[in-house]
């Protein structure tokens, strides 16, 4: 669908504008309904699963569209959205020499079922306060789902719709492979960059990650019968 969409914007604009630059991904990496099973990236484990869901009416509303007021100078995009995108290069090879137990400290859940290290089904809510060995607790300081959960983030939280790409082989003939990361926040100023920094210092993930590409996006509200995209920008 998202391909067929392309393809007409860009033969009706033809002369007018052109295709900059495309990636073509595979398997979302989220859930965004109750009904969904979660999908897994090419880690092999479970990805998106504190995902915003359709259902939670209340934290699309809060995290996902903005307000009329949120910004005095950008009031034509209430009721529209923030769409982040981060193409993530992942080192897959090095990845699978690491310990079934090593991965999984790393992002902080098991690889088979998704659950937490601290114990549960795959959507119980971590226990980082569960002690570990070494005097750590079990779900370690530098884990992928401590850094990211909403209860050290203010609360903030994203709805992710990413997939993974192949783009065939690198110059050190490796996977050129990764995620392709899309979320939509109410403001990339308390819902991204925070917990993108917090990422990128601390995140025991980020060794096997690199970033390749970066962009941010205003996506206008939806449009209602006479009406065209971006009007309330335009008019």
């Amino acid at each position: 669908m998202a391909v067929h969409a392309i393809r007409n914007l860009a033969r009706i604009g033809f002369g007018t504008v052109a295709v900059r630059w495309s990636q073509l991904g595979f398997g979302r990496t989220s859930t965004t309904s109750v009904d969904q099973s979660t999908p897994r990236n090419l880690f092999g484990f479970k990805d998106g699963t504190m995902n915003i869901k359709a259902e939670e009416t209340a934290d699309v509303e809060e995290h996902v569209w903005v307000a009329s007021g949120d910004d005095d100078g950008a009031d034509w995009l209430a009721g529209g959205s923030y769409l982040v995108a981060r193409r993530f290069g992942m080192t897959i090879e090095v990845w699978d020499r690491q310990p079934l137990g090593d991965q999984e400290s790393f992002v902080g859940r098991t690889k088979d079922t998704g659950a937490p290290l601290s114990g549960g089904t795959e959507f119980d809510q971590p226990d980082f306060d569960m002690p570990g060995s070494n005097d750590l607790p079990v779900i370690a300081p530098d884990a992928h789902v401590r850094l990211v959960h909403p209860d050290f983030n203010d609360g903030a939280r994203m709805l992710r719709r990413g997939y993974n790409f192949v783009d065939g082989s690198n110059a050190l003939g490796g996977l050129d492979a990764g995620l392709f990361f899309l979320a939509f926040v109410r403001n990339p100023d308390t819902h991204f960059i925070p917990i993108q920094n917090k990422m990128a210092s601390q995140d025991a993930l980020m060794e096997y990650l690199k970033v390749t590409g970066s962009a941010l996006f205003a996506v206008p509200p939806g449009v209602g019968a006479g009406e065209y995209v971006g009007q309330s920008l335009f008019s």
